[in-house]
């Protein structure tokens, strides 16, 4: 047996088979998604980009040009095999002659002399040449003339007979070395390599996986200063304080502030006390860690559109990367259930994502709070187009002085027209396009059918404390795009906001929380991706205009056919009726939806609160869009356990639901008349008020009918008294 050796062609086999383990499958899996649908919609992409276009960013991407380089690399080393295993071919006499098997003696003889005129040394110089001559043309003539070499070759492979079995390792000759200068440098190697770096991986994995939590991955560190510490999420904490616990985010504490940034930093410094003048006055701010301090200074000029220096562009992407995972999280602590109720803070989860909408759109704090506030002019509220792209305070002051103070008039107005209203507003031509874009994507939603049921029991059942409540809403989005001729609804997982002034992706989604501004308490809170409510909302675009033609007029009679924006207050509310159902199909979105149950189904469940009346506020807020958020009042009665629900007896359930939908005659006259007259004496004082508000039916309990009999049976004993005495 020859000494064991490596083999480089052997080591070129083994790296191809193992990539072409993660090759050939990560492959097959691009394939299916490119097959796929989009997961990913674009409502304004077709307005901008070609077809062309299109399909060059869909699939020259970083990771397709990678899986290229990939299969390159694999043809690479598939060649390099090729060329390189020739001394793990078998012995084959016939093929080496190039004559065919059970070929003659004399066939064998004329193979061998044509080839001695290539390969001879006499005739070819070449010491490769004669090495083959050597050792495979004479072996092969000779297996195939010789009886001895025939036999040995038939019997071992080969024409000398038992050969010695030659092992190779898939590894690289250069490891076997006998040099042993090199056999340190090849132990320390192999150690590197086969222990170190496995237990290296490990370790960071391992490491990073606790340091990081969520689907976010957020730092356990950033999580604890929200929570627990003197920065974290207050309970009154709105709009106007959300940076303040946003910026001390673990990850931006560590970002790191060379010497080199110092000259941007100054200039930075400078922009942010011109646009924010305050801040001169209030030296803590300035006091503060320096990597804190830069980032609140990032975060306040992209709210401002400032510029940034270069040496802070790569900061600022990160920031404005890391700043809507942070605002998340502080959204799910500022839902977590607190004593004595076991519910949420109401004001910060609003407040993040108005956050949230100023940093998709890059519009400043102040301009956000006055649409909450309302703080309009005619009803008309012009703040909301600073969220436009490249629009400021003096584009706003010109379009108002040719009396254009609303989304809706600017949607409803000719698109030659509008774009040459844009330009002589001060804006270019190719900034004015990005901001009809921008119009056009802005979403308008209509809340209808708002109803409560009781999780696992019937319709109409009395809602009682601790029960699970399901708040559904049906909704419909539409857009000004809508309008288009070629509109085509969108068949992906989510709709990407339209966001020019943001460095990255950002899909679009709507948080709809069930919560009670007077107490400041948040029941629940759902997240959803309305393709289904844009596509019905489509649906009823297109079956509406085909009935009646489009009206390219203001205002929200004409909101529906011409795809404009509704005039009106930002959330204005749509109250429930007392079968559950909206009065109104919506505040600002447009007519109603039509009879039965239109719109994307979407429901949010929460606990029932202690018993008694609520006036509940179901939410509606996109995180990319500000103006577009809608609001829906609802009440809800909760009635207080009886004694066998809270001891979990047998049948409670089956008895509450025959008293919900019993006689309404015999329910009064079960019902005690002084209570009665105490729950007269509440309505008074609280307002008129009917139970059904709530979509359920008053009944008596268990315990108000064993009070009657035991205090007709104390009656029944007085009344025999008198007759024993």
């Amino acid at each position: 047996m020859e000494e064991q050796a490596g083999s480089s062609p052997l080591f070129a086999v083994f790296v191809l088979s193992l990539f072409s383990l993660f090759l050939i499958p990560y492959t097959i899996y691009k394939l299916c998604v490119a097959a796929a649908p989009d997961e990913v919609v674009k409502p304004w992409e077709s307005k901008k980009t070609s077809a062309i276009s299109r399909f060059a960013q869909k699939f020259f991407t970083v990771q397709n040009v990678l899986l290229a380089v990939g299969w390159l690399v694999w043809l690479a080393l598939l060649l390099y095999v090729q060329t390189q295993s020739g001394d793990l071919v078998p012995f084959d006499p016939y093929e080496i002659l190039k004559v065919e098997r059970g070929a003659t003696e004399s066939e064998v003889k004329k193979a061998y002399r044509k080839l001695s005129l290539i390969y001879h040394p006499d005739k070819n110089p070449d010491p490769a040449a004669a090495t083959y001559f050597a050792e495979s043309i004479t072996k092969a003539y000779r297996a195939l003339t010789d009886d001895v070499a025939r036999e040995n070759y038939e019997k071992y492979g080969h024409p000398d007979g038992p050969q010695a079995l030659n092992m190779g390792v898939a590894l690289p000759e250069w490891i076997f070395s006998r040099d042993k200068n090199a056999a340190p440098v090849i132990l320390i190697s192999l150690i590197g390599i086969c222990v170190l770096l496995p237990l290296i991986v490990a370790a960071c994995y391992l490491l990073r996986s606790n340091k990081y939590m969520g689907p976010n991955n957020v730092a356990t560190e950033t999580l604890e200063i929200f929570l627990r510490s003197k920065f974290a999420v207050k309970e009154s904490q709105g709009l106007a304080r959300v940076l303040d616990t946003l910026v001390f985010a673990y990850e931006f504490i560590m970002l790191p502030t060379p010497s080199e940034q110092a000259e941007g930093l100054e200039a930075l410094r400078r922009t942010i006390l011109r646009l924010h003048p305050d801040l001169k006055e209030k030296p803590q701010f300035w006091k503060r860690k320096p990597s804190i301090v830069k980032v609140n200074m990032l975060l306040l000029a992209h709210l401002s559109r400032a510029s940034v220096p270069p040496t802070l562009a790569n900061d600022m992407k990160y920031v404005l990367k890391k700043s809507p995972q942070f605002l998340e999280e502080m959204i799910n602590i500022a839902n977590l259930a607190r004593p004595p109720a076991g519910y949420g803070w109401l004001t910060p989860t609003i407040g993040c994502l108005e956050m949230a909408q100023c940093i998709t759109q890059a519009m400043s704090i102040t301009a956000r709070k006055s649409i909450s506030q309302g703080t309009t002019k005619g009803g008309a509220d012009t703040n909301v187009l600073l969220q436009l792209p490249h629009f400021d305070y003096d584009v706003v002051k010109k379009l108002g002085r040719k009396k254009v103070r609303s989304l809706a008039e600017l949607s409803a107005m000719d698109p030659e027209e509008r774009l040459e209203l844009f330009v002589t507003s001060g804006l270019t031509k190719n900034q004015a396009e990005e901001a009809v874009t921008s119009l056009l994507s802005m979403p308008t939603v209509t809340l209808t059918d708002v109803q409560l049921q009781v999780e696992g029991e019937a319709e109409g059942t009395q809602i009682v404390e601790t029960d699970i409540v399901t708040c559904s809403v049906r909704v419909l989005l539409s857009r000004p795009s809508h309008a288009s001729p070629d509109a085509q609804a969108p068949k992906g997982t989510s709709v990407l906001a339209y966001a020019p002034l943001y460095p990255y992706p950002k899909p679009e989604k709507w948080n709809f929380i069930v919560g009670d501004p007077l107490t400041n308490t948040v029941y629940a809170r759902a997240e959803a991706a309305l393709v289904e409510a844009e596509a019905l909302g489509l649906a009823e675009r297109v079956a509406a205009s085909a009935k009646q033609p489009l009206l390219l007029t203001g205002g929200t009679d004409s909101s529906r056919a011409s795809g404009a924006i509704s005039e009106g207050k930002t959330g204005d509310a749509v109250p429930v009726m007392a079968n559950g159902s909206s009065a109104a199909a919506a505040g600002k979105g447009g007519d109603a939806a039509g009879p039965g149950p239109q719109g994307q189904l979407v429901e949010v469940k929460f606990r029932a609160p202690k018993a008694g009346k609520y006036d509940l506020t179901l939410f509606c807020l996109s995180d990319s869009w500000a103006g577009c958020d809608r609001t829906a009042v609802f009440k809800l009665r909760v009635a207080e356990q009886t004694r066998a629900e809270k001891e979990g007896r047998t049948g409670a359930t089956k008895v509450r639901a025959e008293h919900a939908s019993g006689d309404e005659a015999a329910r009064e006259e079960g019902e005690d008349r002084d209570e009665e007259d105490e729950e007269d004496e509440e309505d008074d004082e609280e307002g008129d008020w009917d139970s059904e508000d709530s979509g359920t039916e008053e009944s008596g309990s268990e315990d108000e009918e064993e009070e009657k009999k035991k205090e007709d049976n104390k009656k029944d004993e007085k009344e025999k008294l008198p007759e024993k005495s």
